[in-house]
């Protein structure tokens, strides 16, 4: 009787620390981008450069954040649905096929933000603790 409500549990607290990790994250546009919430789907297929266009017709421009931040490898798990080896396959692929290359890579925060905010189809993704200097934080449904 204890195992499986040790089972639920530790279900429970796994679910948790999922949903907290998803919130140590923003999502940021240009300011001048009139979007204020975008689906899960819509970033997948914008990271993979699979959807070119916002829904006005502005160029998307993702960017990524350098591998040696951790917010990084739960956006690729959590919202491109991809292992990071599964993702560095995925643009192998791309880049051999000559179909497309990926989003640019920023060294730093500061760095993610600049792009956003010289690039009004921008669209990136941050600790949730990083200096947004005027960047617009969208909500992720």
């Amino acid at each position: 009787m204890l195992r499986p409500t040790l089972h639920l549990v530790i279900l429970m607290l796994v679910a948790l620390t999922r949903a907290a990790a998803a919130e140590d994250l923003v999502v940021v546009v240009h300011p001048d981008n009139p979007v204020t919430e975008v689906s899960r789907s819509f970033l997948r297929e914008a990271f993979l450069k699979k959807s070119t266009q916002w829904s006005r017709g502005e160029r998307i421009r993702p960017i990524d954040l350098a591998r040696k931040y951790s917010v990084r490898d739960r956006f690729t798990r959590e919202v491109v649905k991809k292992t990071p080896a599964q993702l560095k396959s995925y643009w192998s692929q791309q880049i051999f096929s000559g179909k497309g290359v990926p989003p640019p890579e920023a060294d730093t925060t500061s760095s993610v933000i600049a792009y956003v905010l010289a690039n009004k189809g921008a669209v990136g993704y941050l600790p949730r603790d990083a200096d947004l200097r005027g960047a617009k934080v969208v909500r992720v449904k």
